[in-house]
């Protein structure tokens, strides 16, 4: 018996003895862990010579992390075709040709597809990035084709396409901007940071959104905290050549009867949401921490046929669109100044436009609590004439992109980036079609049959 107790308590005895050394091992490596964050966090606030190379490993480690989070790739030879919805009232849609482009981690996202109502492909442009720019002299590093993508595109009657190239890892990234003919051959290309949007004027022009970096802000933009992203208007010949030195949107802002809208730029929640570690790559130079103030994500100019109908703004005028102020605004170019500007329900918009009948048309991202919704809004008297969804309708989502086009019979196109959905609704809120390309859509716009004169003979809207 006694041998028994004694066995037992030297049992206990070790074990508390492997207990006690794993404790002093775990405190030991935690010991370690805090001394090596310490001694990290002092080579990087001092700045000492391997500093660089923590940044570095940082950098990578949440880049990895990222892109760990991100679905598996589709690799291109088993990419499920568009397919279209569940609804397609023929009775009641507006029959054309939607050209969309859409976003993943494969070459196919230098495409651009054209499809009739049956959601089947008539038409498709596609381009490597290194193509169009085998050492491309705007950006810095090799850039693989596979990160790069279709974002925004403007489709001419012969089939020429105007595209904006993103960096996918980062949609603020822009890449350039270049015209393909229908065959995907480029025209000419436009080697600077253009990113989100385009439009092209009655006359041809084209007015584009470019990006820079900037460590220094001119007096009177003091309250901007640098360094900063910021956004440029560039206007170009219908051959790509500058047509004027861009305009600066924050001077044009700061000039303007609506500098004070600026000062919303000064909230640490504003300054919170608008910081990036190390995410704009693509340019040289880049610090650690980057602030946009803007994120300016869309361009229209006012054309001659529609200026009657907006007696507040003239013909040229452009609409421009603040992501990041909530904030939608009209420059005049020739003035370099802001010379309307409007905040209102809508948060993250995008996607703002003229209608037929003197209103615009928002794509407004997180302005409800119930998701995501598009609004019409009379720029005189500040009213809704029309959103959608009302009522019962069902609550849809995007926190990124988003869009909608007014069709000429008043129904709306609406797309859905995050959940990869394009649909068509009347002015009764009635879903009539819908397509689903399995992908981030980055951009969609429906064409009249008339505008697309360049597709074969007997390629029908409505086979």
């Amino acid at each position: 018996m006694k041998k028994e107790v004694a066995s037992s308590a030297l049992a206990s005895a070790a074990r508390e003895g492997l207990v006690r050394k794993r404790l002093h091992l775990c405190v030991a490596i935690l010991g370690l862990t805090a001394l090596a964050y310490l001694f990290g966090a002092a080579v990087m606030y001092f700045q000492l010579p391997s500093s660089e190379f923590l940044r570095k490993a940082f950098l990578g480690a949440r880049a990895w992390n990222e892109r760990r989070q991100l679905p598996p790739p589709i690799p291109v030879e088993n990419t499920p075709p568009p397919k279209i919805g569940p609804i397609d009232r023929t009775d009641k849609t507006f029959d054309g040709f939607t050209l969309y482009a859409c976003a993943a981690l494969d070459i196919s996202s230098t495409q651009a597809f054209l499809v009739n109502m049956r959601g089947e492909e008539v038409h498709r442009w596609a381009i490597p990035f290194s193509e169009v720019w085998p050492s491309p002299p705007h950006l810095r590093g090799p850039i693989k084709d596979s990160l790069v993508c279709f974002f925004d595109c403007r489709l001419y009657p012969n089939g020429d396409l105007l595209v904006v190239f993103h960096g996918q890892e980062n949609r603020t990234n822009g890449y350039g901007l270049a015209k393909l003919d229908k065959d995907s051959k480029v025209i000419w290309k436009y080697p600077h940071h253009i990113h989100h949007d385009v439009d092209v004027g009655e006359d041809g022009t084209i007015y584009a959104i470019a990006q820079k970096v900037v460590h220094d802000l001119p007096k009177g933009l003091e309250i901007v905290p640098t360094p900063a992203l910021v956004d440029e208007l560039v206007v170009l010949s219908p051959d790509g050549k500058e047509l004027r030195k861009p305009i600066p949107i924050l001077q044009a802002f700061r000039d303007s009867p609506y500098a004070p809208l600026l000062d919303v730029l000064d909230s640490e929640s504003k300054r919170e949401l608008s910081a990036g570690l190390g995410r704009q790559s693509f340019l040289d130079d880049v610090p650690e921490k980057l602030h946009e103030p803007l994120h300016m994500n869309c361009v229209r100019v006012l054309p001659r046929r529609l200026a009657a109908k907006f007696p507040s703004f003239r013909e040229g005028h452009v609409l421009i669109s603040m992501r990041n102020m909530d904030t939608i605004a009209m420059l005049d170019p020739q003035k370099k100044v802001i010379v309307w500007a409007a905040q209102g329900p809508w948060r993250a918009q995008h996607d703002a436009q003229f209608l037929d009948n003197g209103h615009l048309l928002i794509f407004d991202n997180l302005g409800s609590p119930r998701g995501s919704r598009v609004l019409e809004y009379d720029p005189q008297t500040q009213a809704f004439p029309w959103s959608y969804p009302q009522g019962n309708q069902a609550a849809f989502l995007t926190r990124e992109r988003g869009m909608c086009q007014r069709l000429p019979n008043g129904n709306t196109l609406i797309v859905s980036s995050e959940q990869g959905a394009i649909w068509e609704v009347t002015p009764r809120q009635e879903t009539v079609w819908s397509l689903i390309t399995n992908r981030f859509v980055n951009s969609a716009r429906r064409y009249r049959p008339e505008q697309v004169s360049f597709l074969a003979k007997g390629t029908y809207a409505r086979p």
